[in-house]
């Protein structure tokens, strides 16, 4: 078989037999362009698809660089459907390219359908070919609960007596069993028999007395991630498993772990087991390795980050509870603030947290409390905030009538250090004490808004305040001025105006979630959003958290401090691809709000 004529290695001609690579390679032509000679115009006829072999390209919506096109690299794969291009494309200094006919790449298509989904696929359905090809769709993701062989239930009446219930579950060697009385559904495990001995409870007492009623449950349909999930969170052995709400087993944590090798069950309890800073400093560390191990298996950005926040909960809570004095504890509800709140950090940035405290507490124990929970958030790696977000500033320890005193004086300036601190409040999660606190914090905030479009954009401006990637010094100039390290800000450019964005949409639309990924999929719901526009925002904003996640794994290797910039010139020819149509969703994105709030105006 005759080898094909030109490199076809790289996505998407690595999708080619050898037989239709040979056959593609035997068909091209070599075209050169010299510089700033335009290869396409717009709304052009194209009659074939453009490799790069050497040179570099340029990809035009008037005079704005939206794209940049280098060797390995392909254009205009949107075009080859309609036969048109709707952008321009022009040689940056001098470019050699690879022309393959276009008839011939369209029977290709026709024929391999895995090399056609690349040309024809919407943004989101290309991350998700990428999911397949990085193997997200592992046993984790895809294994159900059903898949997991956990035994039918042992179903007792809660009149029996705790010694006969505990008698029956030696017999049958059970962990649970199912509770019933009458309407109400409970469990009783082993843990339970713990406390009984514990409090000196008689062995008479009927069952359902020293039963759970509140039961975690999760249907037989479900992920088994889901059930891994809920116990992290809960930091609980069992959960209950249901068919169509109906008790039909109960899966237990030796259950997931016999399934799949991974521990950030054992992490949880290993931090509720803590009693030292040295014990949670050792957990930070087997969390850093759980994120490395999962990263590299492929976990899907929102699952790995919803798994990092459970963990990193139980261990705010856990040093909160040691460094604050009992009166101090029980009188105050610590909250997470920022991307930790959101449930979208994944690897230790800076600290954001704030506390509300109950009236009447010692000032001087609080201080001393919220000054040794960030000087020992330090030691298990979390930074300073540089905006002094933190707990050990007084502007972020209120009672909760403070509070809403404070927010609604924020609101009704929502500029300078007023708005940026509004914002980080938005995403408040509580990590110990009453959630009803936080609520209450947040329902006098919206009492606080004003009732006008202005204020609304005022609060989406921040949107537009870093630089578009065309001006001097961005990332396209660097990569026309061929620079060796061509770096991006992967935060300012992309993550920031997807979550800031939704985080206003929400707000304004009464969307009570603070996660990025549940907003966008509630502002569906109520026809904020378009259906394909959410799937690309979603798609875009976990590819970009993914390479933000890589670029801090190999800090954290090379022992360098955390940064959100990436090297664009090492990513692959895939990933420049996928990068450019994220930072294009982005745009279109910023344009809607753009619209929505009129930000011309101000």
């Amino acid at each position: 078989m005759t080898a094909p004529r030109f490199d076809l290695s790289h996505p998407p001609f690595d999708l080619l037999t050898s037989a239709e690579a040979s056959a593609l390679s035997a068909s091209a032509d070599i075209l050169f362009f010299g510089n700033d000679q335009e290869i396409l115009p717009t709304g052009g006829m194209v009659d074939s698809l453009y490799l790069v072999i050497k040179g570099l390209v340029r990809e035009m919506v008037n005079e704005d660089v939206v794209g940049m096109y280098r060797e390995h690299e392909t254009f205009d794969c949107r075009a080859l459907a309609t036969g048109r291009t709707i952008h321009r494309f022009v040689a940056h200094e001098e470019a050699l390219l690879c022309v393959f006919p276009r008839q011939d790449v369209l029977a290709l298509i026709e024929k391999n359908p895995a090399f056609g989904a690349h040309f024809f696929a919407t943004v989101s359905e290309k991350f998700g070919q990428l999911a397949q090809k990085r193997g997200e769709l592992q046993s984790l993701f895809t294994a159900k609960i059903s898949d997991v062989g956990f035994r039918p239930p042992v179903f007792l009446d809660a009149s029996i007596s705790i010694s006969d219930a505990t008698q029956l579950m030696k017999e049958q060697h059970r962990h649970s069993i199912i509770v019933r009385d009458e309407s109400k559904i409970g469990i009783f495990t082993t843990g339970d028999c713990r406390n009984i001995i514990a409090n000196g409870i008689s062995y008479q007492t009927p069952l359902g007395e020293c039963s759970q009623f509140s039961l975690l449950t999760c249907e037989n349909s479900d992920y088994l991630f889901s059930a891994l999930l809920m116990m992290t969170q809960g930091n609980v052995r069992h959960v209950v498993v249901t068919d169509n709400g109906t008790p039909i087993g109960v899966l237990s944590q030796a259950d997931l772990l016999s399934f799949f090798s991974n521990h950030s069950l054992l992490i949880a309890q290993q931090l509720e087991l803590a009693t030292t800073v040295d014990d949670l400093v050792r957990a930070t560390k087997d969390m850093e390795t759980l994120v490395t191990t999962l990263a590299t298996q492929g976990m899907k950005m929102p699952q790995l980050a919803r798994l990092i926040q459970a963990l990193n909960t139980h261990l705010m809570s856990r040093l909160w509870q040691m460094v604050a004095s009992p009166d101090v504890f029980a009188g105050s509800a610590l909250l997470a603030l920022g991307s930790e709140g959101r449930g979208e950090q994944i690897l230790k940035t800076d600290q954001d947290n704030a506390l509300i405290l109950a009236e009447g507490l010692d000032k001087k124990e609080v201080e001393q409390a919220a000054n040794a929970f960030t000087e020992q958030m330090v030691r298990l790696g979390y930074p300073l905030c540089h905006g002094g977000i933190m707990v050990n500033q007084e502007l972020w320890r209120h009672t909760a009538q403070d509070w809403s005193r404070v927010l609604q004086e924020w609101a009704r300036q929502p500029q300078g250090d007023a708005l940026m601190n509004l914002i980080i409040f938005l995403d408040a999660k509580t990590i110990t004490g009453p959630a009803s606190w936080l609520k209450g914090c947040h329902e006098a905030l919206r009492r606080g808004l004003r009732d006008d479009a202005s204020w609304f954009s005022r609060l989406a401006l921040p949107i537009e305040q870093f630089p578009n990637m065309r001006v001097e010094g961005g990332l396209w100039w660097q990569m026309l001025n061929r620079e060796e390290s061509v770096r991006l800000d992967i935060k300012k450019a992309g993550v920031f105006p997807i979550v800031h964005g939704i985080r206003v949409l929400a707000l304004e639309t009464n969307v009570e979630a603070t996660n990025t990924f549940d907003r966008i999929e509630t502002l569906v719901s109520k026809d904020v959003l378009k259906k394909a526009l959410a799937n690309d925002l979603s798609e875009s904003l976990a590819f970009l958290m993914r390479l933000r996640l890589e670029a801090g794994l190999e800090a954290l290797r090379e022992k360098r401090a955390f940064s959100n910039d990436i090297n664009t010139t090492s990513l692959s020819t895939l990933d420049k691809d996928l990068l450019k149509d994220a930072l294009l969703v982005v745009k279109r994105f910023k344009q809607m709000i753009n619209l929505r709030y009129h930000l011309d105006r101000l």
